[in-house]
């Protein structure tokens, strides 16, 4: 039924004579609460914890997979503020994975949860961020290995104005222990 009133009101509007051979007019919000790309003024102060990560870095990263060689790559991650300056999204571009990460903030918890979308890692995986010794601790579910489903932890550490550090980790027992991970990164932010 949806699909039906839909058709007939596309039809309606294309063949108005508003429309017929006119060119269909722009609809947008006038003065929007916030700039674009810029975190909402009036959002909660936990906001201000994603501000160092905005922006355009170059990541080079160490990848070891497990009993074989170890292999060094760069990527470029886009990280920008959206939906009204309340969330974050993170663009990652590299030649091994292209992908995208969506965060926003809970207020109750203090902490940040959201969704990692990269089209090689099969569907959309459950991510958790908390602030943490001024980085960033980021959960990510539902990966594996041949040795099974583990939570995947990315610390961000060492955070400076134009660099930061992270390094990867995994749990098999739902965040109990820890080892470490497959990749490391080193992030700069990019000259423009």
């Amino acid at each position: 039924m949806r699909k039906l009133v839909l058709t007939a009101f596309l039809t309606s509007m294309l063949c108005s004579p508003t429309f017929a051979g006119d060119t269909p007019p722009i609809l947008s919000q006038p003065d929007p609460d916030s700039p674009i790309g810029a975190r909402n003024p009036d959002g909660a102060p936990g906001l201000g914890q994603y501000d160092f990560l905005i922006g355009d870095w170059d990541a080079d990263i160490t990848w070891t997979p497990p009993g074989g060689q170890e292999v060094r790559y760069r990527a470029k991650w886009h990280n920008i503020w959206a939906v009204n300056g309340y969330v974050v999204i993170q663009e990652w571009r590299g030649p091994y994975q292209t992908g995208a990460e969506i965060r926003s903030y809970d207020t109750k918890t203090d902490s940040w949860s959201g969704y990692n979308i990269y089209p090689t890692l099969r569907g959309w995986k459950k991510v958790t961020a908390k602030a943490e010794n001024g980085g960033m601790a980021v959960i990510i579910e539902g990966a594996s290995d041949e040795r099974g489903e583990f939570l995947n932890r990315e610390t961000y550490y060492d955070v400076a104005p134009g660099s930061f550090k992270m390094k990867s980790e995994k749990s098999y027992d739902g965040g109990e222990n820890w080892e470490p991970g497959n990749y490391v990164m080193t992030v700069t932010r990019a000259d423009r």
